[in-house]
């Protein structure tokens, strides 16, 4: 899974940072005065592959470099065995910071429209995730086309191989729900409900024909869509999981005004990540507050499950 491979490289240069005791670390010869961008990339690229990464049969690459507006340190952006990091580095070029950390950082309001996008990121079979589409879909079905609500789906791709964190049929699970979300909407909630209710990671190729025949979907539908369109349906959640979104309290995010999707469940609401409870009535009036005018049913009463505030990550 993309989130762990990335926390092992994070971890690894954290430790490495640790245990030489400092946050930071010299990357050039020591100098007061500024080195070029170019220079400071190459030498950052030289400095993982040369020390942080030597000996583990790990290579960083250079995939893009640039001046930070706000806090006018280098930003590069290196390729770890196909997992994206970003570092930040001193314009003299002397050291190097595992990350930016705003210490003033501004909150985001979410941003009001006549009819709100709501879209929950998630893993068909994270129990996180499981229940705040429970939550959240009494909410859904009470507001109906008053929003434009999306689940999304967490993957990964490892070489040419697709890959979801709690595996193969979690995956194919990912797939057939956005077959159907696409294809048959109109059962679509039901359908996810009754695969949270009765499927799991071990059982899912085989349960859910029982589930779509019982909410009525047409099977062959699904399975053809399965067939055809994996490869494209799964590129575009895996763009839309790596896109970098502001968000509402950035203290839940180490100081950063913005981030990617870190986990399963996120709630994007108008595009800005919502950092909020997760209970039914959580999730009612976070929504609602993305109205330019909220309707009547904002003012409905939710009853839901309790929602621990953990995530697969």
């Amino acid at each position: 899974m993309k989130q762990d491979k990335l926390f092992l490289i994070s971890g690894i240069i954290l430790i490495t940072l640790i245990v030489g005791g400092a946050l930071i670390l010299g990357v050039s010869s020591k100098s007061t005065h500024p080195i070029s961008l170019a220079k400071a990339a190459q030498e950052t690229v030289d400095y993982f592959n040369n020390n942080l990464l030597k000996g583990r049969n790990i290579t960083a690459t250079l995939t893009s470099k640039e001046k930070d507006p706000e806090s006018g340190l280098y930003k590069i952006h290196l390729d770890i065995k196909g997992q994206k990091v970003a570092v930040y580095v001193s314009p003299n070029g002397n050291f190097i910071f595992p990350s930016g950390i705003n210490i003033h950082p501004k909150l985001t309001a979410i941003p009001k429209t006549n009819k709100p996008n709501v879209d929950l990121f998630v893993m068909a079979f994270c129990p996180f995730g499981n229940q705040a589409e429970d939550n959240i879909i009494p909410v859904i079905k009470l507001l109906k086309d008053k929003v434009n609500f999306r689940l999304r789906y967490i993957v990964s791709k490892s070489g040419n191989n697709w890959q979801s964190l709690h595996g193969p049929q979690e995956l194919h699970e990912d797939v057939r729900e956005i077959c159907v979300e696409n294809d048959q909407p109109d059962k679509f909630l039901a359908f996810v409900q009754g695969v949270n209710k009765d499927c799991s990671p071990k059982n899912a190729d085989q349960c859910w024909l029982k589930v779509a025949k019982k909410v009525g979907l047409d099977t062959t539908k699904i399975t053809d869509c399965q067939k055809g369109q994996t490869s494209t349906l799964l590129n575009k959640e895996s763009q839309l999981t790596e896109k970098e979104y502001p968000v509402d309290n950035p203290s839940h995010y180490q100081g950063k005004e913005q981030s990617t999707i870190t986990g399963s469940p996120t709630l994007i609401i108008n595009g800005v990540i919502y950092s909020g409870g997760r209970t039914g009535q959580d999730y009612l009036k976070a929504i609602c507050s993305a109205f330019s005018t909220a309707p009547k049913e904002c003012q409905t009463k939710i009853e839901s499950n309790s929602a621990p505030a953990g995530s697969c990550n």
